[in-house]
């Protein structure tokens, strides 16, 4: 079972509000997962939100989904949003390896399981 994360519902007040949770990618890092469960889901959307983005800016779009009966879940890659900071200095969105991705990716999935 995964912690709760924050959520800041303020950035997207007309916007369902996600269940957001910590999870660890198989490296360690701590990731943020927003969780939005549609009524009755008929499928699971996963978002990829692009660099220097964020889970609340997914809400308007995962409530357009949940009206349509599609749950959605998306991810603070590392080093983006209140995810965890490989380097000192947390402007830098850094990582070591791009490949570095598909352990956020595979932890994303393991929680959507």
């Amino acid at each position: 079972m995964s912690d709760p994360a924050p959520y800041f519902a303020e950035i997207a007040p007309d916007a369902p509000v996600a269940q957001a949770r910590w999870i660890t990618a198989k490296d360690g890092v701590r990731l943020r997962a927003g969780i939005w469960h549609a009524p009755a889901p008929k499928a699971t959307l996963v978002l990829f939100p692009g660099r220097t983005e964020y889970i609340e800016k997914y809400a308007p779009v995962a409530g357009d989904m949940a009206a349509h009966g599609i749950s959605s879940i998306a991810i603070d890659w590392r080093g983006q949003g209140l995810a965890d900071r490989l380097l000192p200095d947390p402007l830098p969105g850094h990582v070591t390896c791009f490949s570095d991705y598909q352990l956020d990716v595979a932890a994303l999935l393991q929680h959507a399981r």
